[in-house]
């Protein structure tokens, strides 16, 4: 029931009787996204003298493991700083160290040896690759969505009536699917070493001995992340040609059996290379994790299983959080344009046009745009509006909805509100949607001049609730009091995701190119109905691995009634 029921949510919600749906939503995989703080509301709610007060958390029993769930800031924050004393789940444990363990599975001295060697790996050199990389495939994937050509079919163009001979405006139901090509290949050039540009379809060639390619295996074993624990090798290899699914299941046998072969593959190749050219680190995760660990004493070092389940992990993190992400962002811009007027305020500061005359005509110098995107050490630092439409994004669509957790024994959690005894073994679930819209945080934040306070604040999109008023300490709103945590996109403590600052880089180049010359308005709809259709496309969202809209992936580009919808036009 509960396995069927993730992806009929929004139908079960519509015809269920209220009273047994009231029961049973809460044991539907996802709900936290659909509901909210609902179930604190209904069934945790005291009496007070000064009003109700909403207690933070609940204990859920039922057939399986006792559950508790959270959306207390303090209990929360305690809980990610232990992690000793709240391991992972075991579900997630198998899934994350499917290709070796890692710096997400291990714990105690081998967490520590792992960590190290992972943090000196992600630095500023990597953050540079990252950045360039970012840059080349959006800009590939803004000539492949203006581009005429039948060999781009994913778009429809519209040409100016000016001499000008460049394509004006462009309507397309392929974003999404865009921004999974162009996170992949910025994993595989900046992660990997293996540079693949946008339009280059030499990776088509399968290497002799094997069924995949590399990032045919990436896609595969990512879009498939639970059938790699739920259905086991020998079942994925006898499964029946005849039955539905074959395809999907066989090509995922494959995958599964191949994608370390390839990643063992790159390994010694980058390994051969570094000992025919001493100190000749390429600045990529690949390169740089080798050497990081040989400089280590032998018992120190990553052994190719550890490095191949860190590579994975940064693999499967980097992919489907990112580009989810960022379609959700894409969504935004078109849901919002006055945000977007907001942003080309900063980019045109950081980025102004090069200008020149031409027959009389003032033209842009796009080859000097180029340059200037590419400067990533003067350009990043600087661009806040474009950070806080990140983490703005990320607070209304966290890729997680929950952080779950374990207890390894019995724990005692000491917090304002009082003591709280949870025993060894129970399954903890982390609120974040819950924490992410806290109205005591996040409700009426940093206002500017021109907005108004409003009781549903939290529930707004608003990214200038992130800018500190100018004079503070941090430009950013910095969302932790006296050491607790409010916000959890990369989680938080010991174990905060070390990839954060890569997936903040990626997507500003990515919204720094595509937005210097370019605004996004959404596609095929009315301007009254706008609002409305992309408020129940984004409703329409369920988590699988991460948080994702359904219908926008994957879908048929000739059928305009499919899909996330959107016109990319240029501005200038």
């Amino acid at each position: 029931m509960v396995v069927l029921s993730v992806g009929n949510y929004q139908w079960l919600k519509r015809n269920l009787p209220n009273a047994l749906w009231k029961r049973i939503y809460m044991c539907i995989y996802g709900w936290e996204y659909h509901e909210g703080m609902r179930p604190f509301e209904d069934f945790c709610r005291q009496e007070a003298n000064d009003g109700d007060k909403i207690i933070k958390s609940f204990i859920l029993t039922g057939l399986g493991n006792i559950e508790l769930w959270t959306a207390d800031p303090e209990i929360s924050s305690e809980i990610l700083r232990r992690p000793d004393e709240f391991k992972q789940q075991p579900v997630t444990q198998k899934i994350l160290s499917a290709f070796g363990d890692n710096v997400f599975t291990t714990a105690g001295q081998t967490w520590s040896r792992h960590r190290k060697i992972v943090a000196s790996v992600i630095n500023e050199r990597i953050s540079k690759s990252v950045w360039d990389e970012s840059v080349r495939q959006t800009l590939g994937m803004l000539d492949e969505i203006f581009s005429p050509s039948p060999s781009a079919p994913n778009t429809k163009a519209t040409t100016t009536t000016t001499t000008n001979t460049k394509i004006s405006a462009a309507t397309t139901n392929q974003v999404p699917e865009m921004l999974k090509k162009c996170t992949v290949n910025v994993l595989s050039g900046a992660g990997m070493g293996t540079r693949k540009p946008w339009h280059d379809d030499t990776d088509e060639v399968v290497p002799t001995g094997y069924k995949q390619t590399y990032i045919e295996c990436v896609k595969t074993v990512l879009s498939a992340m639970q059938g790699t624990i739920l259905l086991p090798p020998w079942f994925l290899r006898i499964y029946p040609s005849f039955l539905p699914g074959y395809t999907t299941l066989k090509a995922l046998y494959h995958a599964e059996l191949e994608f370390p072969k390839h990643t063992q593959a790159m390994l010694d190749a980058e390994r051969a290379r570094l000992e025919e050219t001493p100190g000749d680190v390429k600045h990529n995760i690949l390169s740089q994790l080798i050497t990081a660990s040989s400089k280590e004493k032998k018992d120190a070092a990553l052994s190719d299983a550890e490095m191949r389940g860190n590579l994975f992990v940064f693999t499967a993190a980097g992919f489907e959080t990112t580009a989810n992400t960022l379609t959700y962002a894409f969504a935004m811009l078109a849901r919002y344009p006055e945000w977007q007027d907001w942003l080309y305020e900063e980019i045109d500061a950081l980025l102004p046009p090069e200008e020149s005359s031409v027959n009389g005509e003032v033209t842009h110098d796009d080859d000097n745009d180029e340059q200037q995107i590419s400067d990533y050490t003067t350009v990043f630092p600087h661009a806040h509006r474009i950070m806080a439409f990140l983490l703005e994004t990320l607070r209304l669509f966290p890729p997680l909805i929950h952080i779950n957790k374990a207890t390894a024994k019995d724990v005692t959690l000491h917090t304002s509100s009082g003591t709280y005894w949870l025993p060894a073994d129970i399954s903890i679930y982390i609120h974040v949607v819950g924490l992410h819209r806290d109205a005591s945080i996040w409700r009426n934040l940093n206002l500017q001049q021109s907005e108004s306070a409003s009781e549903t604040d939290e529930d707004t999109f608003r990214p200038t609730r992130w800018l500190n008023p100018e004079g503070s300490a941090h430009v950013l709103f910095q969302p932790s009091s006296k050491g607790v945590l409010h916000y959890l996109p990369w989680s938080a403590g010991p174990r905060v995701c070390p990839g954060q600052k890569m997936a903040q880089v990626e997507f500003t180049a990515i919204f720094l190119t595509l937005l210097r010359h370019h605004r996004i308005r959404a596609a095929g709809v009315s301007k009254e109905e706008i609002d409305k259709v992309l408020d129940e496309q984004i409703k329409d969202s369920m988590s699988v691995v991460t948080l994702q809209m359904n219908g926008v992936y994957d879908v048929d580009a000739s059928d305009v009634t499919k899909g996330l919808r959107l016109e990319v036009a240029r501005r200038r």
